[in-house]
């Protein structure tokens, strides 16, 4: 499994190049106006989407910008965070289960009041 930085890197500079291809091609067929500001949006994204990807990070613990969104972990890492947010999830799911136990109690209670 990689890691978020890794598979969001790939994912940025394959659009990049593909959408670069697809404005390359499209001026050399003639479906891209030059003086078109909105036929230019096409290149100018994937230089958007190089120039982000460019920005992740490749080694954890890093400084860059988009760290916070893309972490470079490693695996024992990502398992770790994974096992962190289980055990939350099962206390949060405690939690819930006993204030449903003292619900029912005082439902119950109160039933038995009113008979």
């Amino acid at each position: 499994m990689d890691n978020p930085a890794k598979a969001a890197r790939r994912i940025l500079l394959g659009t990049g190049v593909g959408l670069f291809l697809v404005s390359f091609m499209a001026l050399r067929d003639g479906r891209l106006p030059l003086y078109s500001n909105i036929g230019w949006s096409i290149p100018i994204a994937a230089i958007v989407a190089i120039v982000i990807g460019f920005m992740i990070p490749q080694q954890p613990d890093s400084k860059k910008r988009l760290a916070r969104w893309f972490p470079a972990l490693d695996e024992s890492s990502i398992g770790e965070d994974i096992k962190n947010i289980v055990s939350s999830e099962e206390e949060d799911g405690d939690v819930g289960g006993a204030w449903a136990k003292l619900e029912e109690a005082m439902l119950s209670s109160e039933l038995e009041e009113s008979e």
